[in-house]
């Protein structure tokens, strides 16, 4: 029996120490489930760049032009002013008119008076009157003032007055000359009579009566 009791005590003895020895493991083990593995340190991202490299950046948009306005056509100082429409309500009387020269192949039985409203300056308009009188019967008369190099002519109505037994054909212009314009103007006046249609040409200076006489008062001044 004393062999039974060693057994019994070495069965104990060593049950004992298996028993310590798994107490010990399965601290270990709770001990390291729970304290959690050390995670190695993640480096912080690096800010981006805000300013990308002077290679890539876009070539800024160049503000489009603004359009060049041309500057406003002034008119130059010699030009003449623009003729105004003649309004003049009275008519001078036809023996204060002077006769216009007539050319030498005239074929219309009529004279032509005129007279201008003051000094035909340069770059200042006018008033032209302008009286026909046919010498025969006639109709359809016209009176055509020919376009002229340096002079703005504005026209207006021809009327038909009676100067005694006389028909008189009236009509007024606005005439406007430059510094270098012509001398005179070219009156047409075409009329119908019994014999076919006739017409004849008329010279008008501008330096001749009421022009010429207020002309030489302004030189004086």
């Amino acid at each position: 029996m004393p062999t039974n009791k060693l057994d019994v005590s070495i069965r104990t003895a060593l049950g004992a120490l298996l028993m310590t020895a798994l107490l010990a493991g399965c601290s270990k083990h709770a001990t390291d489930a729970a304290v959690p593995p050390e995670t190695p340190a993640q480096p912080a991202p690096a800010a981006p760049d805000a300013t990308p490299p002077a290679d890539v950046l876009p070539a800024p948009e160049a503000a489009p032009a603004a359009p060049v306005q041309p500057p406003p056509d002034a008119p130059p100082p010699t030009e003449p002013s623009a003729a105004p429409k003649p309004t003049a309500a009275a008519e001078p009387s036809l023996d204060s008119m002077k006769l216009a020269t007539p050319s030498a192949k005239l074929s219309v039985a009529a004279d032509l008076r005129y007279q201008f409203d003051g000094a035909a300056l340069p770059n200042q308009p006018v008033i032209l009157h302008l009286a026909a009188v046919p010498r025969v019967s006639g109709g359809k008369l016209s009176v055509i003032v020919r376009e002229a190099d340096g002079v703005q002519l504005s026209p207006g109505a021809l009327s038909l007055q009676k100067a005694g037994r006389a028909d008189v054909y009236r009509q007024q212009f606005s005439v406007t000359r430059s510094a270098h314009a012509a001398t005179e103007l070219a009156v047409l006046l075409t009329m119908e009579t019994s014999g076919g249609s006739a017409f004849g040409f008329f010279s008008v200076p501008f330096d001749s009566g009421t022009n010429a006489q207020k002309q030489d008062s302004v030189k004086q001044r």
